[in-house]
């Protein structure tokens, strides 16, 4: 893949993930301006892969067959019982729908869609489409099929148990104030912003975690409260969501290299948000509340399309997606040597051949996480 089809796929998915966070946020932004996002990063990752896939026509069948062979083959054959349940995924789509419109009706006594509304929504869309998605298109398929169900995991299941177990989802908690609160604090302390938490909630009349008292260059006192929506969680779960979709329809097996990398994603997700509710606190101190709302309702998806192209960009270096095989070496002295161990190729060592023509000894294709020593593709071991 040319680095300019990186660089189109890495905004394709940016603004994809952009349009999702927009879409199923609880507040902010307009939810039409998160439908365009999607409906263009669509269009970018249609036309960049379908670009990318056009020029390598050389791969073989056989090494196409065995990429289908992943972590994502794997936990759908378990989901649908090696593809028992697979003819019934539409009518479970529709079940989800019935059972939004219930829960929306006669459990919470909305008249309006909410986050996780949409979120199922988005699951229920893809198991209803699932089927009819051509198999050419089986990784687009898979991880739309993953990332949904990711996302359904990660946000419904936990926020909807705590709805039907309290009056409200509520972020008063002392999690709260050591991950958000209290490290947003601490920073903006050091640029001399008078801030302190935890604040005083004045519609409870108690002491609130997820309040920050802010006082204003005018001796005006300012709380910032901390909502479900403002503390980063969806913008979070989205990311997790897709990155092991990601890794799913492209590995066969998770190495401590991928899962290093997730850490670091979610470390910089969080260092991200900080570093966005910092930016409110300096411009409510300096500039005022309206300032501060407009900046608390925009900055934060401008932060979070920063970081995740710089955190992809650094994922596909890092992991090696979408790099060229080499052109075959010419014959040397050497070809009749492993290039993983330089010990001879004999016929008592047990080796493989890779597409490329590459012959490597078994057992050191395993300590390479069954990668070619030349063009890293996969080989079945």
């Amino acid at each position: 893949m040319r680095n300019v089809d990186k660089l189109k796929l890495v905004i394709g998915l940016v603004v994809l993930f952009a349009g999702l966070d927009i879409a199923i946020l609880l507040s902010h932004m307009s939810r039409f301006i998160g439908i365009i996002f999607i409906i263009i990063g669509i269009g970018i990752l249609a036309t960049t892969i379908e670009g990318a896939e056009e020029r390598p026509r050389r791969r073989k069948e056989k090494a196409e067959e065995r990429k289908e062979e992943n972590i994502a083959t794997r936990i759908i054959d378990v989901l649908t019982l090696r593809g028992k349940l697979k003819p019934l995924l539409p009518i479970a789509g529709v079940v989800i729908i019935l059972l939004v419109g219930f829960y929306n009706i006669f459990i919470s006594n909305k008249q309006y869609l909410g986050s996780n509304d949409y979120v199922a929504l988005i699951l229920a869309g893809v198991l209803v489409i699932y089927n009819f998605i051509p198999r050419k298109y089986h990784t687009e398929r898979d991880f739309a099929f993953l990332f949904s169900i990711l996302l359904f995991v990660f946000l419904v299941i936990p926020t909807t148990l705590l709805n039907l177990t309290s009056d409200h989802v509520d972020t008063n908690s002392p999690l709260t104030y050591y991950l958000l609160s209290a490290p947003t604090v601490a920073l903006v302390s050091l640029f001399g912003i008078p801030a302190v938490t935890p604040g005083y909630n004045q519609f409870y009349g108690e002491v609130a975690y997820n309040t920050i008292e802010l006082t204003g260059t005018d001796g005006g006192v300012m709380f910032l409260g901390i909502s479900l929506s403002c503390s980063g969680l969806y913008s979070v779960a989205i990311f997790v969501s897709a990155f092991i979709a990601f890794i799913a329809i492209e590995y066969k097996r998770v190495n401590r290299k991928v899962l290093g990398l997730l850490g670091l994603g979610i470390l910089l997700a969080w260092i991200a948000n900080i570093l966005r509710m910092a930016i409110i606190v300096v411009v409510g101190r300096y500039y005022g509340s309206s300032t501060m709302v407009w900046v608390h309702n925009n900055i934060g998806e401008i932060i979070f399309m920063i970081w995740v192209i710089a955190f992809w960009l650094v994922m596909f270096k890092y992991l090696g997606f979408g790099e060229e095989p080499p052109k075959p070496k010419k014959r040397t002295e050497k070809e009749g040597k492993c290039p993983g161990c330089g010990d001879e190729l004999t016929p008592g060592i047990e080796s493989r051949r890779c597409d490329c023509g590459t012959i490597s000894h078994s057992h050191c294709l395993e300590t390479n996480d069954g990668r070619c020593f030349t063009c890293g593709l996969e080989i079945k071991l």
